[in-house]
């Protein structure tokens, strides 16, 4: 039944208001539908979560009947419609400047100037007194003007109306919302090798610098975040923009902010696979920034690939003591299933970096992931350690295993030469004598599909 899935996305209070809103005739007068909501709730707080059988459920609310597949569809349906109704009214409810702009419409078509004068000042003060500036700020802030306008026009027929200040408002929020979405295209455009065409850009960016736009957080930092976009090389733009997310940053939503992050990690990324060193401290410190203001926690969730890449750079920093509180600070973030392999893993190789080898190796073992890039990674640390102590014939025989586990997943395409490519190194590296490892420097400077390229030079 659709309905059990959007029943177990709900929170403790959403599921106690739905409760009195079933009990409302306006919104439901149906004790089985209520009855099923009951079944379903206790369904998914039970151990196993899964829904019962439908005639079992059936059964419970009509002891008496015989199975009716179509009634029993009919009330999820209608269970479905009721939640759905509390589901639009949450939304409304929690947008005051949305309420009051829909009351002062009505009004307005009801011809009750008081009223509207009052709900379409209740929603202008609510806009200014809340901390966003971004597109959806601007959008409500023409929204406001234009209901107003609509109001003077059929009231003040003698009277100038402010028709200029509604065009502008219109101007800026649509800049605002042109330009992020012009940034999301280009990186979208980086990440997956396509092209997309932008209309009226010329237009918006000499508008933007003849109007003196950037004024507006929500241009402002999107302006800047293009720049960065399309020039790469730029580094002073790409300072800028940094100053810019850090100046502006409260003037956003935590998830248009947590957007606005992951651009400028994308292109770091970006960057420093290219090969810039500078871009690994840019990188790290959109981390640390970002993970102050906890924009990267989705309902409650951190992603384990944001919590590994945060830590690594991190580690290529030296910010080792970041790095310990950190791990310790986000592990409970971490979806269950994925938290103490993650924890673990990254843990290892904050005390590789510590040169704690010993440690270092009793947390790899309970480090096991089902993600086999992870377990790869865990694999290679392994390696270096074993190395590092002196353990060859040890190394030796985890390089074999290694392999075994590459010829096996024959899935793992991408990556796979880079892993090849590391184990036959590391054997030769294991045993070669000063003239044999002038011969290896040149073959690993020279290979581009290599893992641990920089260890592997270093021990060279």
């Amino acid at each position: 039944m659709q309905v059990f899935d959007v029943i177990k996305t709900l929170e403790t209070g959403e599921i106690r208001d739905i409760r009195i809103i079933l009990r409302s005739d306006w919104f439901n007068y149906r004790e089985d539908v209520r009855q099923l909501f009951e079944i379903l709730v206790r369904s998914v707080a039970s151990r196993q979560g899964e829904i019962p059988e439908k005639t079992a459920i059936f059964k419970k609310i009509y002891p008496e009947k015989a199975f009716d597949d179509r009634l029993l569809r009919l009330l999820g349906s209608w269970l479905t419609d009721a939640i759905e109704d509390y589901i639009r009214w949450k939304s409304i409810a929690g947008n005051p400047v949305g309420s009051y702009m829909v009351l002062a419409s009505a009004y307005r078509k009801k011809n009750l100037p008081g009223l509207f004068q009052k709900n379409i000042r209740l929603a202008q003060e609510r806009l200014d007194q809340q901390p966003f500036r971004n597109a959806d700020y601007l959008r409500q802030k023409h929204d406001a003007l234009a209901e107003n306008f609509r109001f003077e026009a059929a009231t003040k027929r003698t009277e100038a109306l402010n028709v200029q200040g509604m065009s502008d408002a219109l101007d800026v929020w649509f800049f605002a919302q042109k330009l992020r979405q012009i940034c999301t295209a280009l990186s979208h455009q980086n990440v997956f090798k396509t092209e997309y065409k932008f209309s009226l850009l010329e237009v918006i960016l000499e508008q933007i610098a003849r109007d003196n736009l950037l004024q507006y957080p929500a241009i402002d930092l999107y302006y800047h975040c293009y720049i960065v976009l399309t020039q790469p090389d730029n580094e002073a733009g790409f300072a800028r923009f940094l100053e810019k997310i850090v100046q502006h940053g409260a003037c956003f939503p935590e998830e248009e902010l947590r957007d606005l992050y992951v651009l400028g990690l994308n292109f770091c990324t970006r960057r420093i696979n290219e090969g810039s060193q500078a871009h690994v401290r840019a990188g790290f410190e959109l981390y640390r920034a970002g993970f102050e203001k906890k924009v990267f926690v989705v309902d409650g969730v951190l992603s384990r690939f944001t919590y590994r890449n945060a830590a690594a750079l991190g580690l290529l920093l030296g910010e080792l003591a970041w790095v310990r509180a950190f791990l310790d600070e986000f592990r409970a973030f971490i979806e269950p299933k994925y938290r103490d392999s993650n924890y673990h893993f990254n843990l290892a190789r904050w005390e590789y970096e510590m040169k704690n080898y010993d440690a270092a190796l009793l947390l790899l073992q309970h480090s096991e992931s089902e993600d086999l890039l992870a377990a790869l990674a865990s694999k290679t640390l392994a390696a270096k350690i074993l190395f590092n102590i002196g353990a060859f014939d040890a190394l030796h025989s985890h390089l074999d295993a290694m392999q075994i586990f590459l010829k096996r997943h024959k899935e793992i395409s991408y990556h796979r030469a880079n892993y090849v490519n590391f184990i036959r190194f590391t054997r030769k590296l294991a045993s070669a004598t000063p003239d044999q490892k002038i011969e290896l420097r040149t073959a690993i400077q020279q290979e581009k599909a290599v893992s641990e390229k920089k260890w592997l030079m270093e021990k060279l």
